[in-house]
């Protein structure tokens, strides 16, 4: 399991993973840059979170029903 930064946005309701980081502070140094960048693109964060994970989607649509979610697995 590595670190991996979720953020959840409203507008579009999504659910995004950005990661691995090697520690929980680096991590928590990325952060915020994280969340700049999807503000600027006009999503609203409703909330963040670090923890250890092992996400199988970099990108959850909330809105979209769970058998057509397009799954993006890390390179």
């Amino acid at each position: 399991m590595s670190w991996w930064l979720e953020i959840v946005t409203k507008n579009p309701s999504c659910i995004y993973y950005f990661g691995p980081f090697d520690s929980l502070r680096e991590a928590e140094l990325e952060k915020d840059g994280y969340i700049e960048d999807l503000s600027q693109e006009q999503a609203e964060v409703i909330g963040a979170r670090i923890k250890l994970h092992n996400p199988l989607q970099l990108t959850i649509d909330l809105d979209e029903p769970d058998r057509e979610r397009e799954i993006k697995v890390p390179a």
